[in-house]
């Protein structure tokens, strides 16, 4: 399986390729009133506006810190119906993806939060699949399923 790579706090996590839209660099990002705190801001996505998460404040509680590697990434996350929603996810050192063989991907031995749905050693590093759709705040989902319909 190929996935997309970044880092958070130091660790490695991924994201399955095929729900990646794409991976843009760091704009300025719109403030967005009223967001749960893990929003970073809205970013112009091709004519429409595009709330983006931060991958890291999501998964230790510290803001992504903005370097050279620091992309968007944009992905598609099952809506929980029938659809899928398109979210940005800002995140630190975006630069590559890996592809690894479903048999090396295991279940968290240990236990693990319910957005974390696999572990791989690559080399002398773990990684940790990413379930996005898990990760996402509920009511940034909400919004955005809210959005789709009145649209």
């Amino acid at each position: 399986m190929l996935f997309v790579t970044f880092k958070a706090a130091g660790a490695r996590y991924v994201v399955p390729a095929r729900e990646v839209e794409e991976v843009a660099p760091l704009v300025q990002l719109s403030p967005l009133a009223g967001a749960p705190p893990t929003v970073a801001g809205l970013m112009n996505y091709r004519g429409r506006s595009l709330p983006v998460a931060d991958a890291s404040l999501l998964l230790s509680g510290k803001a992504s810190r903005h370097w050279a590697s620091t992309r968007i990434l944009v992905a598609r996350v099952p809506d929980g119906r029938e659809g899928s929603l398109l979210i940005g996810l800002l995140a630190e050192r975006l630069l590559k993806t890996l592809d690894i063989p479903a048999q090396d991907v295991a279940d968290p031995a240990a236990p693990a939060a319910p957005f974390v749905t696999g572990v791989a050693a690559v080399g002398d590093e773990l990684v940790q699949v990413l379930d996005l759709a898990r990760m996402l705040p509920p009511e940034l989902l909400e919004r955005l399923r809210a959005a789709r319909e009145a649209a």
